[in-house]
């Protein structure tokens, strides 16, 4: 096969996975979309497949993330070309001799590099994966999505080195699994939230609008930064007030997002999920996982469960919901519900609404548990345990959704030990780069000595 050829089928591959991410999603697309990059870059060298890898996540990356120009101008490509590396390095360590006839360990290495990613990369950055092209299934729930890359991973293999005797039944166990995730999950005892999407930052006009709500609705959540101020400063009494008013009806709390101010000379305060009940503040959430390149805050560290009337809610802010353990952490605190304030501005584009919303569904997978999504312009939406969408706004749009949830307290087999998959993946992939390094570094000491042995003069006979 030449390079042109090569080229072809890295490209073919790339408008695959756009094809299959949204806003066009496809998503079984995602289960031949690897296929045609592992034809690709079989039988190169390191420095081949490197590259080829680069130009498959570069595509991939441009393609499905277009809307970072918007933001970013021209820094954009930057920001795809670094994303890139991580499929370059893939491809390279996949020619690697321990790995060459090893398809699960190839998928474990994909696994790996995609949790260091997704999780630890100073990037954080959890959208466009395989796992996450597919929607939430069975294995969701029980080894969540980097498990689910993985088994996609594994097949794609299989079927690229015509193994038809275990892709084709693997691709078709996930296709089932998914189909088994998708039907209803009845709820009993339902709480109404209203959820409200406004892009604005005005104290006054969300108790305006939320008034009306209170007696019809148990809960009501505001998206973030909805409050531009700490309303829990003593210069700020009159917010408490006007919240207590608010909740003199039917509702019992109103979950909002806004700031806490830890020092205003030096400018430090921290990006919060405020609980409010009739007497007071009930808790607070500070965003652990701030959006890199914005002014978002001091990160917070710690993941908490709220005690409140209606039960123990989790209140995880936007950014927090794209990786797995804030969410995580909430549920084994005791979390039975997710309330959860966000923004996706309006010149974010739809593309990047649509592909964020998805983040949240797997979220609910993974821990069984509804989440309940207020965002500034898009996706507010209402999400079931077995994360499918209940209820959901169109986009742009000012409006309220009302729907009802549950406060749930099963354990999916995922928080129970499921989650370790990604971190396993990652020690795995770490031990066989030292592995292959140190088996390299002795091959090169091996040859020189024996050179050297050669080289010397023999002792008379």
């Amino acid at each position: 096969m030449n390079i042109w050829q090569r080229i072809g089928l890295i490209t073919l591959s790339s408008l695959l996975v756009i094809l299959a991410i949204e806003p066009f999603a496809i998503p079984f697309l995602t289960l031949v979309a690897w296929v045609p990059f592992f034809i690709a870059i079989h039988g190169t060298t390191f420095r081949t497949a490197f590259r080829l890898g680069v130009l498959q996540g570069f595509l991939t990356f441009a393609g499905t993330l277009i809307w970072l120009y918007e933001i970013f101008d021209t820094l954009a490509l930057i920001l795809w070309l670094m994303l890139a590396l991580f499929t370059g390095l893939f491809a390279g360590l996949s020619t690697l001799p321990r790995l060459k006839n090893s398809p699960a360990l190839v998928a474990l290495v994909w696994t790996g590099i995609e949790y260091y990613r997704a999780e630890h990369f100073y990037l954080n950055f959890s959208w466009i994966t395989p796992g996450t092209a597919l929607p939430p299934n069975l294995f969701t729930s029980i080894i969540g999505v980097y498990g689910v890359s993985f088994l996609i991973i594994l097949a794609s293999l299989w079927l690229a080195h015509q193994r038809w005797r275990h892709g084709i039944p693997l691709a078709l166990l996930i296709i089932i699994a998914v189909m088994a995730m998708s039907h209803r999950i009845n709820h009993s005892a339902p709480s109404t939230v209203a959820l409200i999407q406004n892009e604005k930052e005005n104290f006054d006009y969300y108790v305006e609008v939320s008034s009306p709500l209170k007696a019809e609705v148990d809960v009501i959540v505001w998206p973030e930064y909805a409050i531009s101020f700490d309303p829990t400063h003593e210069m700020n009494a009159y917010a408490l007030k006007d919240i207590s008013t608010l909740l003199d009806s039917r509702a019992q709390l109103l979950v909002a997002g806004g700031k806490t101010w830890h020092d205003t000379t030096n400018h430090i305060w921290s990006n919060t999920a405020f609980t409010f009940g009739k007497e007071g503040v009930l808790g607070t959430h500070f965003k652990n996982h701030t959006v890199h390149m914005f002014d978002d805050g001091e990160k917070g560290t710690t993941a908490s469960a709220i005690e409140t009337p209606i039960g123990k809610i989790g209140t995880p802010i936007c950014f927090d919901c794209d990786h797995q353990d804030v969410i995580r952490r909430m549920t084994a605190d005791g979390a039975g519900l997710f309330l959860i304030p966000s923004m996706d501005a309006i010149k974010w584009t739809e593309r990047q609404h649509l592909q964020h919303g998805t983040l949240f569904r797997h979220r609910a997978a993974e821990n069984g548990r509804w989440l309940a999504v207020a965002s500034t312009s898009g996706l507010t939406q209402i999400i079931g345990p077995n994360g499918y969408a209940d209820k959901k706004l169109p986009l742009m749009d000012e409006g309220v959704l009302i729907g009802e949830v549950s406060i749930l307290k099963h354990r999916t087999l995922f928080q129970r030990g499921g989650w370790l998959f990604g971190p396993i993946s990652l020690a795995v992939t770490v031990g066989l780069i030292l592995w292959s390094i140190f088996l390299a570094l002795r091959k090169k000491t091996s040859a020189s000595e024996k050179a050297d042995l050669q080289e010397s003069p023999q002792p008379p006979s």
